[in-house]
């Protein structure tokens, strides 16, 4: 851009007799500016913070709903047995062998072990399953607990079963 696109600026201007800009009004337009963004930034928190209320009610709606769901669940008395011998069907059709240890290349005792869906710790996880819940759900579930979600794509996984004595 060239100087000369600027035909309103006098470049030998003296700049001593042009008038300063009144501070009272730079003041106001200050003001003005800090105002409106004060306002906007209050409008928009507000906004934020009241989206965020209404996703934690839907979350505490769903927490609520998956504990009634868990609570119909295990007063079931029909799931119990249907897993029972669903547990026994599959114990026929699958031989047990022995867990190889990575690190040390020796065989674990399996007299602590048992599957993943026998233990009782996890048995309310494959019922929901079982009831249709969603994978996920029920992974997020055992996560909440302390257990390893990843033992719901492999039932037959040995686990410890501290309960069981030597």
């Amino acid at each position: 851009m060239e100087v000369s696109d600027f035909a309103t600026i006098d470049l030998n201007c003296d700049y001593e007799k042009i008038s300063p800009i009144l501070q009272k009004r730079i003041v106001v337009f200050v003001n003005h500016f800090l105002s409106s963004t004060v306002s906007f930034l209050n409008t928009f928190a507000q906004s934020c913070e009241s989206r965020l209320m209404e996703f934690e009610y839907k979350i505490q709606k769903i927490e609520a709903s998956l504990l009634i769901l868990e609570s119909q669940l295990s007063s079931i008395s029909v799931l119990n047995k249907v897993a029972d011998n669903e547990t026994k069907a599959s114990e026929v059709e699958l031989l047990e062998l022995p867990e190889v240890s990575e690190e040390k290349n020796e065989t674990v005792d399996n007299s602590n072990h048992v599957k993943a869906a026998d233990d009782p710790r996890y048995q309310k996880f494959f019922k929901m399953l079982q009831f249709g819940v969603p994978l996920q759900a029920v992974k997020n579930k055992m996560a909440v607990e302390g257990f390893d979600p990843d033992l719901l794509d492999n039932p037959n996984a040995n686990v410890r079963n501290d309960s069981v004595e030597d």
